[in-house]
C-alpha cells in the first residue's frame, strides 16, 4: 500500500503551501500558483521544482515565502481562501439581517438606509477602521434583502411540504382575504404531526381568480397540491 503523504510546515521553505483539490490535500507553489500531485509532497521533489522553475528564488529567506503565502491565501477562490471565508460570512450576515427585517415587517430598504451606516460607525468607533471596512462587502440593497427573504420563504415552504408528505393524516384550514390592491388571496394553514410533535404551519398564499366561490378555492388548492405532489 502506498504511503499517504501529508503536508508539513517545513515545505514552505521550498515555496509550497497546502491546498485541497478534488478532496485531496496537495502542494501549491506560492510563486507560480501551480498545484503539484500528492506524490510530489516530498522535500526532494518540492526543492527540485524550486530550483528548476524558480532558480532566482531558491536562496530567499522564509519570510519572503511567507508573504507570498499570505497573498495567495487571500486571493484563493477555493473554500480555504480568506476571500471565500469572508464572502461566506457576509452572505450569512446578509441573510440574518434580512430575516430580522422580515420578522419586524420593515421596508426592505431600511438595511441600506438605516442599518449599514450605523453599523459601520459602531465598528469604527469601538473596534477600528479595519473593522469598518469589512462591512463594505456586505450587500444590503433593497433588491438583495427582497431576494434573501424570498429564498428563505421558499426554503420554509419546501420544508413544510416535505414534512406534509410524510405526515398522515394532516388538517387543512383555508381562509380568503383581500390584499391592498383589492385582489382576493387564498391562505392555507396546515396542522400535522412531525417526529411526534404537533405542528401548525403556514403553507401558502395564492391569488384567486375574479370569483371566490368554494369551487374556485378547491380548484386552486387542489392544483397546488398536485404541483407539489402532496397527497
Amino acid at each position: 500500500m502506498a504511503k499517504k503523504r501529508n503536508y508539513s510546515e517545513s515545505f514552505l521553505k521550498y515555496g509550497f503551501v497546502p491546498i485541497v483539490s478534488d478532496g485531496i490535500e496537495k502542494p501549491q507553489c506560492v510563486l507560480c500558483m501551480k498545484v503539484l500531485s500528492v506524490e510530489s509532497m516530498k522535500p526532494t521533489k518540492l526543492n527540485r521544482h524550486l530550483e528548476t522553475k524558480h532558480n532566482d528564488c531558491k536562496d530567499k529567506d522564509l519570510s519572503s515565502f511567507e508573504r507570498k503565502a499570505n497573498f495567495l491565501k487571500r486571493s484563493r477562490m477555493d473554500s480555504s481562501g480568506v476571500f471565500q471565508q469572508q464572502n461566506r460570512a457576509s452572505v450569512e450576515a446578509s441573510f440574518q439581517i434580512s430575516l430580522r427585517i422580515a420578522k419586524a415587517k420593515k421596508p426592505h430598504t431600511i438595511a441600506e438606509e438605516l442599518i449599514l451606516q450605523p453599523a459601520k460607525d459602531i465598528n469604527r468607533m469601538l473596534i477600528g477602521k479595519e473593522a469598518e471596512s469589512k462591512l463594505n462587502i456586505l450587500s444590503l440593497s433593497g433588491n438583495t434583502v427582497q431576494s434573501r427573504i424570498s429564498l428563505m420563504s421558499e426554503d420554509i415552504k419546501d420544508q413544510v411540504i416535505d414534512q406534509l408528505k410524510s405526515a398522515d393524516p394532516f388538517a387543512l384550514q383555508l381562509d380568503e382575504s383581500t390584499d391592498v390592491s383589492s385582489c382576493s388571496q387564498l391562505i392555507a394553514f396546515v396542522r400535522y404531526i412531525h417526529n411526534g410533535v404537533m405542528k401548525d404551519e403556514f403553507l401558502c398564499v395564492i391569488a384567486l381568480p375574479s370569483r371566490t366561490r368554494v369551487e374556485d378555492s378547491y380548484q386552486t388548492i387542489d392544483t397546488f397540491f398536485r404541483e407539489n405532489d402532496i397527497k
